[in-house]
């Protein structure tokens, strides 16, 4: 992921978070999920074998702009 990012809109150095999801009963990091998304009757979304990658958001602190990253998958 990119460790210097600066704001496009206003220049300004971007600061490195995550969006968080929460569910029932925990809080965790938002993820990148490959293909469109398909229902489930069970669990809301059918995510079995599909590539799921953690999402970094930067921010920008003097106008607000958010930009996402799903990060790589380490190479095997």
């Amino acid at each position: 992921m990119p460790h210097n990012v600066n704001c496009p809109k206003c220049s300004r150095a971007m600061e490195e978070g995550f969006i968080l999801d929460q569910g029932h009963g925990a809080d965790v990091q938002s993820e990148w999920v490959e293909g469109p998304p398909q229902k489930s009757f069970w669990t809301g979304l059918k995510l079995r074998g599909r590539t799921r990658r953690p999402v970094a958001t930067y921010c920008c602190p003097g106008c607000g702009y958010l930009e996402s990253y799903a990060a790589p998958l380490p190479e095997e």
